[in-house]
């Protein structure tokens, strides 16, 4: 029993540490394969927010200028800058959300400042799960191929034309290295042309076969020599490999010099077989850079194909003749004429073709092919080589297809919203925005892309949108969203303004990532404040006027009386509102007439205001005289008008009514010396009050609001007591002075009595 349990634990652990040296081998091969190609690659870690940079080669920090320590854990924002461009930008930001490959063409920045065209290709890494774990960025600079675009007219240099190949190029003058291409540079396992240029091209051939290359090189100028053959060199790390290799004269930069074209495929064909089937990654980067070539020797009058080449037109490896007839044939009929345009013109004008076709395989399945070549030629001007690669881009144009069409539907989306739109990555970062949220904050085309967005907000509000963000990403159920947050924004020049934000979670393949709407509420903001102060002084001049305002709903028999109302009325707040106990209110001899709110409202008293005085009895006993203005609104889209709202405004005339009714007219006044001046005066204030802020009430009132024929009446009534106020003080003073000229009934006061003047304000 122990026997066996020990051999089992012996099994487990020699399959761990298999499993852990198989992983330390496959991650050494992929660092050599990083570091063998010639372009410049970096390896993001796509488990981690931003996508930080983990990995890179010597190739990259050549082209940029930075130091390993100081890209390793930055994001590839790094190489951007103001000219860099933001449509690509967002290319990159998309496929990176939803782990998709792309190729984009834009402009970078190095260490130093100086810009450069950049050519990137995005690879991602799933996990078996289907998860995605990294992105392999693979760059090239363009800036001469772009300049050449920019000068139709102008002579491409030698070297751009040996760039654009993956074939080994190098060329001697006078037996040394002067120059040598990238794929060259990748095949001797050199980082830089320093490990290469100035040595002799025999040096780097093993020693076993230097005699006959020497005798190759002797032979070059002699017409019946043979041109191709096999030999071995000398890798920098010092390993040997097998490559095919060719010579040819030809004028370097005005002097006599040998090109020399060299491949490994023959090394890759005879170790092809021993590759591990455990390393995908390793796979994945040779069809990238490599292993897709193909070459045309004129001497020789033949053309070399790659097993690559084979396979993607359609064929196994020298099924056909590698011929251009059948490349020709190969092309779709769509694009025929296009491309061998193109080649024509490479013939005739010397420089490089890249151009993206169909082909058509023999089973009938079309795919998409990226070629690329260049032609070279001899000491007396002919054509003598010409070598290319042909790349299968189906895949990619696929999803590329995929993503334009999806971005081309989220834009239009986006643009045609009335409200401030961005799209968010899980990281923060801006990776689309509309036309409205660029111009509410004050941006140009394109530089929100890019940005975090939390710098759109004031800091004291940017933790509440990470904890609202984190909230509906972190959801597990599709569709969460969080709106009605209010934050304060800050514009491109600094400047702030209140606005509402909607967070609104989306999945994508790549995992949820938000739509920000932000909408800007500083209008909202003041007319909500323009029509508190409204409310403020409606409800001020309520108050000091002792307005009560009654409101009955007729289809839910529910009534809300104002505080003043119930002040009137004698009426505690904590007794409920009915219009049963309205009505028992009424005098008895009034309560009829009062009956008329409930009734009926025909389409000729629609909207009309009416008015009623009627007296009430208090709780206490104390009779009252009220005037009441109400209008009935019926509803319009019944057939038989039925009355659906009632609202009335109400004041309490009892002490005015006994002011008129005891007093009796002045020509029967005996004496009007009798009323105090005291009287007059707290008359004068309290009446004051009441016009004051009725007439400030009635200029804020809307003229289509129901409240504004109110206060109208309300004004018409304290102008009446105001006049019937000036005429009794102006008799007053006048039996003041002059006794003896009380006017008889019917007689007109004479011109020369003094003026009274308008103790209650002007006549409006």
């Amino acid at each position: 029993m122990a026997a066996g349990l020990f051999l089992g634990m012996l099994v487990l652990l020699s399959l761990s540490l298999w499993r852990v040296l198989g992983l330390q081998r496959e991650n050494r091969l992929k660092t050599k394969v990083v570091e063998a190609t010639k372009c410049g690659v970096l390896v993001t870690d796509a488990t981690l927010p931003h996508h930080p940079i983990c990995q890179v080669n010597g190739a990259f920090l050549a082209l940029t200028g930075y130091a390993e320590h100081e890209i390793l854990g930055q994001t590839s924002m790094i190489l951007s800058g103001p000219e860099t461009d933001r449509a690509s930008m967002e290319t990159l930001g998309l496929a990176l959300q939803d782990g998709w490959s792309c190729r984009v063409c834009l402009r970078h920045y190095r260490r130093d400042g100086t810009l450069f065209w950049n050519e990137v290709m995005l690879s991602p890494v799933k996990d078996r799960a289907g998860r995605l774990t990294e992105v392999i960025w693979i760059m090239r600079d363009v800036s001469q191929i772009r300049e050449l675009e920019a000068d139709r007219r102008g002579s491409p240099s030698p070297t751009l034309l040996c760039e654009s190949v993956s074939e080994g190029m190098l060329v001697m003058t006078d037996g040394d290295v002067v120059y040598v291409n990238m794929a060259g540079l990748r095949i001797l396992g050199a980082s830089s042309e320093a490990q290469v240029v100035g040595q002799a091209f025999l040096g780097l051939i093993h020693r076993d076969f230097r005699e006959s290359a020497r005798e190759q090189f002797a032979r070059t100028s002699s017409p019946d020599s043979e041109r191709q053959w096999e030999t071995r060199v000398l890798r920098i790390d010092g390993d040997v490999i097998a490559v095919e290799v060719s010579i040819t004269p030809i004028v370097w930069e005005r002097r006599e010099s040998v090109l020399v074209c060299f491949s490994d495929r023959l090394s890759a064909n005879r170790t092809g077989t021993d590759a591990s089937p455990g390393l995908p990654y390793l796979r994945r980067s040779e069809s990238m850079t490599e292993m897709n070539s193909w070459a045309w020797d004129e001497a020789q009058g033949a053309e070399l194909w790659s097993a690559e080449q084979y396979r993607i037109l359609g064929y196994g490896p020298g099924a056909v003749p590698p011929t251009y007839d059948t490349f020709k044939k190969a092309l779709h009929p769509g694009d025929r004429d296009r491309v061998l345009a193109l080649f024509e013109e490479t013939f005739t004008s010397d420089r490089p073709y890249d151009i993206d076709c169909r082909i058509i395989q023999p089973s009938g399945v079309v795919r998409f092919v990226r070629c690329r070549g260049v032609l070279m030629h001899g000491l007396s001007g002919q054509p003598i080589r010409m070598s290319g690669t042909i790349e299968d881009i189906t895949d990619y144009k696929l999803m590329a297809t995929l993503a334009e069409e999806r971005v081309l539907q989220l834009k239009v989306v986006l643009e045609a919203s009335s409200s401030g739109m961005a799209l968010v990555s899980r990281e923060g970062t801006i990776s689309l925005a509309n036309r409205k949220i660029e111009q509410m904050f004050g941006y140009a085309y394109g530089e929100l892309v890019g940005r975090p967005v939390d710098s759109l907000f004031q800091s004291l509000d940017r933790a509440r949108y990470a904890r609202d963000s984190r909230e509906v990403l972190s959801a597990s159920g599709d569709g969460l969203s969080i709106t009605g947050v209010e934050l304060y924004c800050l514009r491109k020049d600094g400047s702030g303004f209140p606005a509402e934000i909607g967070l609104y979670q989306i999945a994508l393949s790549s995992g949820p990532s938000l739509l920000v709407s932000i909408v800007d509420i500083a209008d909202r903001r003041q007319a909500e404040r323009t029509l508190r102060d409204d409310r403020m002084r409606l409800d001020l001049a309520v108050q000091v006027g002792q307005v009560g305002i009654v409101e009955y709903d007729h289809s839910t028999d529910t009534v809300w009386w104002s505080p003043v109302l119930r002040t009137i009325h004698g009426i505690g707040m904590e007794e409920p509102a009915s219009l049963e106990r309205y009505l028992q209110l009424v005098h008895p001899s009034d309560r009829d007439r009062m009956g008329v709110m409930a009734r009926p409202v025909t389409p000729s008293d629609e909207d009309r205001t009416v008015e009623v005085t009627y007296r009430i009895v208090r709780p206490d006993g104390a009779v009252r005289l009220i005037n009441l203005y109400y209008t009935t609104w019926s509803d319009r889209g019944d057939p038989s008008p039925r009355p659906c709202r009632t609202v009335g405004m109400l004041v309490d005339i009892t002490d005015r009514k006994s002011l008129t009714t005891v007093m009796p007219p002045l020509s029967t006044m005996k004496s009007p010396q009798a009323i105090p001046r005291s009287v007059f005066h707290e008359f004068n204030n309290s009446l004051t009050a009441v016009l004051g802020f009725s007439e400030l009430a009635f200029s804020l009132i809307p003229v289509d609001n129901k409240a504004h024929c109110h206060i109208q009446r309300v004004i018409a009534a304290g102008r009446n007591v105001r006049e019937l106020a000036q005429t009794i003080r102006r008799a007053a003073d006048t039996v003041a002075a002059y006794p003896e000229s009380i006017s008889r009934p019917g007689s007109d006061p004479t011109p020369s009595q003094p003026g009274v003047p308008d103790v209650v304000g002007p006549y409006r």
